[in-house]
């Protein structure tokens, strides 16, 4: 193995590497879920003594030596420091057994890690960077040489530059380059298929176990028109190569130069029209600009902004208008005082909660911005960010300095109002009168909201001629407004294309499955008719995150307890229906226009509760076999306020659409 290392760093001689690199020499062994390494760590100048590393608690030292000389050290909760003399390489061999359990059908995706961070298995191994297996320099970009070896038929990838792969000595080895700073790797291997696209000057691949093979030529192909437009967008492509990989559980984690998609991920339809690009814009946005946690995690929603959203943008301008109305939704129904933060404080999803406002906020964040500067200046200036900041940390104080200075508008009161801020403003019209003129008409009224917030809100009035718009400057509670027009105003709308960030009005926010999800007065009840059965309803409650409630009858519940609380029904009470479905005596139902047997389906139905139209209601109905696997399901529909499925395939989804808002009135 080593001469095959040094015949590569011949062949492949280093560029300015940084003041420290590492050759890393990797053995895998599935079978003992073990893991045999040798870390050398290379001194391009002096050399601090005790060096301090920090290696995962599960590793035990074999032996630390520069040349052939021990060198003293001492290991401990993770903390390994080694006394040098000299500034020569140390080599550090270990050993380890990682073995993280997991579940390939977990019953909520809540937590992006699904509890493991480092497993080395025959299913599949993953070790990720922020496990320390390999000892790691904290708060340091180094480069690497990376060697890998594992049983003939296991691929093994990493970041970097893949240099060589083959079989050496009975098992593949594959060696890995990394020219670049990077604070930690993060490695996966397994009984892949490889395929490749080497038509661009960025080599794309995919490592796909023999299941998913078919849909390889159609992810490289996606991959290398993602890489095209991105390139239009942000500049050249800042890595060697970009490999869709393929993990035994199901993850979407995006890594500098490759992204790992779960086996259960890759196989759904949208993904390669949407995660897949969110990923590869990540290589310019998180794992390429890197992210100073310090001042807050701006990638994901800057990430979800070009990517999930500027897709629907670019296929109409209603996808988009509707996509930017669900992320007001989902915070309407998500968050709340009890666990709304600011996005300067969002370092990672946990929850869907903090999702809305990392990802869901912060996207609108950056949709607010370009609408404030224009897309000229907004585009340029993350060209600008991308070509000063490669592999540099990057803060909001660099967005607010650098889209300022592209633009020559001075951001910061937009920038702090959004990122320190809690929640946001609520708006509505008040006052609004047309008064007939002698030229026409005159639409006169107040914009007001709480708290105050500087904004350049939309103002659109219809009339029986057409419509037109002004844009109206509010920097206090209150803001009044006027048009003259010839023609008789029919209706007047603020913010008509869903452009802020705001608070919605409880008249807004269609009863959804995220309202039952977010819910703080969930009341749970269980009848006979058409009820799913004990594991698809500790199924469904599980993948809410609501286990902890307890399941009632409805003869235990009171008529009040209905009527104060929000409600989960397993079943289709005779006393307690939604409106949305009717069924009769002999099992026949009829959803949104769909018609069909209650005993072959499954349906999930969101309204205002029936006996309190303040709080929301939510029928589970199904006699379904499979229910449970339709309850693992629900969640994912978050938005709708409907759901039908034919087995386990949804057959209708669909959302109840609110009639009033605070910011329209018919004249």
């Amino acid at each position: 193995m080593k001469s095959l290392l040094l015949l590569l760093l011949l062949l492949f001689p280093a560029p300015a590497f940084a003041a420290i690199n590492y050759d890393l020499d990797i053995g895998l062994h599935p079978a003992q879920q073990l893991l045999i390494a040798t870390a050398q760590i290379n001194f391009n100048g002096g050399v601090e003594s005790p060096l301090r590393l920090q290696l995962s608690n599960r590793c035990k030292i074999i032996a630390v030596k520069q040349g052939n000389r021990p060198v003293p050290y001492s290991f401990s909760a993770g903390l390994l420091q080694l006394e040098l003399s000299a500034a020569e390489p140390v080599s550090i061999t270990y050993r380890a057994v990682f073995n993280d359990l997991s579940s390939k059908t977990p019953v909520h995706n809540e937590d992006p890690s699904y509890g493991i961070s480092a497993t080395i298995s025959a299913a599949g191994s993953y070790l990720s960077s922020g496990v320390n297996w390999y000892p790691q320099l904290q708060g340091k970009g180094v480069d690497y040489r990376i060697s890998i070896s594992a049983p003939v038929g296991t691929e093994a990838i990493t970041s970097g530059r893949r240099i060589a792969r083959q079989v050496v000595n009975g098992r593949s080895n594959s060696v890995w380059l990394v020219d670049y700073p990077l604070q930690g790797l993060t490695l996966a291997a397994g009984v892949y298929q490889l395929f490749e696209d080497l038509t661009g000057p960025v080599p794309i691949y995919a490592y796909f176990y023999p299941d998913s093979a078919p849909l390889a030529a159609t992810y490289l192909q996606k991959a290398r028109s993602y890489l095209q437009l991105y390139e239009e967008l942000f500049g050249p492509y800042p890595f060697h190569k970009f490999a869709i990989v393929e993990n035994f559980f199901p993850t979407g984690y995006g890594l500098p130069s490759w992204t790992l998609l779960g086996s259960s991920v890759i196989k759904l339809p949208f993904i390669v029209k949407t995660s897949l690009g969110h990923e590869i814009a990540h290589s310019w946005w998180g794992t390429g600009v890197q992210v100073d946690y310090g001042q807050g995690n701006w990638a994901e929603g800057l990430t979800t902004y070009v990517a999930d959203y500027l897709y629907k943008e670019r296929s109409s301008a209603a996808e988009a208008r509707e996509y930017r109305q669900n992320i007001l939704r989902d915070y309407a129904n998500l968050v709340g005082p009890e666990n709304a933060f600011t996005i300067a404080s969002f370092r990672s999803r946990h929850d869907k909660a903090s999702q809305s406002i990392g990802y869901g906020k912060t996207a609108l964040l950056f949709h607010m911005l370009r609408q404030r500067i224009g897309d000229q200046d907004f585009w340029a200036g993350l060209r600008k960010l991308a070509e000063e900041r490669m592999f540099s940390q990057v803060g909001w104080d660099d967005f607010c300095e650098r889209f300022s200075a592209i633009s020559g508008d001075n951001l910061q009161v937009f920038f702090h109002q959004w990122l320190t801020n809690t929640e946001g403003p609520r708006l509505a019209l008040q006052d609004v009168k047309s008064v007939k003129t002698t030229t026409g008409w005159r639409v006169s009224g107040t914009l007001t909201q709480q708290p105050v917030y500087q904004l350049a809100v939309k103002l659109q009035l219809t009339t029986e001629a057409g419509s037109l718009r002004k844009q109206l400057q509010v920097d206090s509670t209150e803001q009044s407004f006027q048009f003259e027009v010839a023609s008789r105003p029919v209706a007047l709308q603020a913010d008509p294309d869903s452009d802020l960030f705001r608070i919605l009005a409880a008249e807004e926010i269609p009863a959804t499955v995220n309202s039952i999800r977010g819910s703080n007065q969930l009341l749970v009840v269980q009848t006979e008719q058409y009820a799913p059965d004990a594991e698809a309803i500790k199924t469904l409650l599980g993948a809410i995150r609501k286990s902890q409630l307890p399941v009632r009858t409805l003869a235990e519940v009171s008529q009040k307890e209905l009527a104060t609380h929000d409600l989960l029904v397993f079943g289709l009470p005779d006393r307690l229906q939604p409106t949305q479905l009717k069924s009769g005596m002999d099992g026949r139902f009829t959803l949104a226009g769909q018609s069909g047997n209650l005993a072959d389906h499954s349906a999930f139905i969101v309204e205002a509760n029936p006996l309190n139209a303040e709080k929301s209601a939510a029928w589970f109905v199904s006699n379904d076999l499979q229910a449970a696997i339709v309850a693992r399901k629900v969640p994912h529909y978050g938005k709708y306020s409907y759901l039908l499925f034919d087995g386990v395939k949804n057959r209708l989804k669909g959302i109840r659409q609110p009639e009033e808002s605070p910011l329209r009135v018919e004249l």
